[in-house]
């Protein structure tokens, strides 16, 4: 069973893994920490190196995303509004965030995030009716689509060629979304990334090389 507890203001969540070997500490946001322990090892213990180390995760900087007044999502669905109080509302398909004060204050940031991840989840509509389209084109099927808020994974196909799409792909260009959508869609028929699934990729996007060296740098 899975754990949780606050630090000075810092959620803590431990969680046991089968396949960990070591005690391992992710900062996941600026007031979040997950420990990773291995399933024997003892939630006291797993508390104890955290404690040691503590020091040096709070002076880590973590590198959050910053916005300005005058950001703005692929298809104008945020609207950044400068207002007597915080709040956000969405009407109509189009998310209005309203702030006041200090814009870049932690809790308008926060809640600026928030905001942005829900004009991310109406834009994402673009991410399922592109993937049929791909797919139809290039005569690839597949069973269901999954759109999620992931941190690491742009995409992934099941076995039974269920594909997830990341909606913070919506941040990208567009010919790197289609990289992505067209590299889950091989995967439909070539579960590996063998030299064929690379040769494969390359007849539907054959600059997927310099694509994917602009994703992996756009996320670093």
């Amino acid at each position: 069973m899975n754990k949780q507890e606050t630090i000075e203001n810092y959620i803590i969540n431990y969680k046991k893994h089968c396949f960990s070997k070591n005690i391992r500490i992710t900062l996941k946001d600026e007031d979040s920490i997950l420990v990773t322990l291995p399933y024997l090892c003892s939630y006291k213990k797993a508390r104890d190196f955290l404690l040691a180390n503590f020091e040096k995760i709070k002076n880590f900087q973590f590198k959050s995303k910053k916005y300005t007044p005058k950001f703005t999502t692929k298809f104008d669905t945020l609207k950044i509004i400068q207002s007597d109080c915080n709040q956000t509302v969405v009407r109509k398909n189009i998310v209005y965030f309203y702030y006041c004060g200090d814009f870049y204050a932690k809790n308008t940031q926060k809640e600026l995030k928030n905001a942005h991840l829900k004009a991310l989840r109406i834009e994402s509509r673009y991410l399922a009716d592109r993937l049929s389209y791909l797919a139809k084109k290039y005569g690839f099927s597949y069973q269901k689509l999954s759109l999620r808020n992931q941190k690491t994974r742009f995409g992934s196909c099941s076995y039974q060629n269920n594909i997830n799409l990341n909606i913070n792909l919506m941040n990208y260009d567009f010919d790197v979304i289609d990289y992505v959508i067209i590299h889950e869609l091989v995967h439909t028929k070539v579960k590996n990334h063998s030299k064929d699934f690379w040769l494969e990729v390359e007849k539907y996007c054959p600059n997927y090389k310099e694509l994917r060296k602009k994703l992996k740098n756009c996320n670093n």
